[in-house]
């Protein structure tokens, strides 16, 4: 079962957008949405592990381009915690994307603190 989580990027061209904060382990699934007749762009999912400090080194895990006429996209990660982002490595041309993180959800005695910043 996963959780849909507010957008990372939301109808955007550029910036790095949000941040989801990931506490404890889990697995994220990201679906990348181009809005509009998109001509060119590219959304790159990046993690800063929680050994390092917060927002300081970000590891790059893939780069997707953005797909045309309401396309979707998907990444997939394991098990991992700490910061994500969805930054706009490319301009998007023609339209905006959309990034919203799918979580899994975690163990029902514990308090979910999983957010987006």
């Amino acid at each position: 079962m996963m959780r849909v989580l507010k957008p990372l990027q939301d109808k955007a061209t550029t910036g790095a957008g949000k941040k989801l904060v990931l506490p404890e382990p889990r697995r994220v699934r990201f679906l990348i949405r181009g809005e509009g007749p998109v001509s060119a762009g590219a959304v790159t999912i990046e993690c800063c592990p929680e050994s390092t400090k917060a927002g300081k080194f970000w590891m790059e895990l893939a780069t997707i381009p953005v797909p045309a006429d309401n396309g979707l996209a998907q990444y997939y990660t394991e098990e991992a915690s700490g910061l994500f982002r969805a930054r706009i490595s490319q301009p998007v041309s023609k339209g905006t994307v959309t990034v919203t993180p799918l979580v899994s959800r975690g163990r029902p005695d514990r308090r979910d603190r999983t957010k987006v910043v």
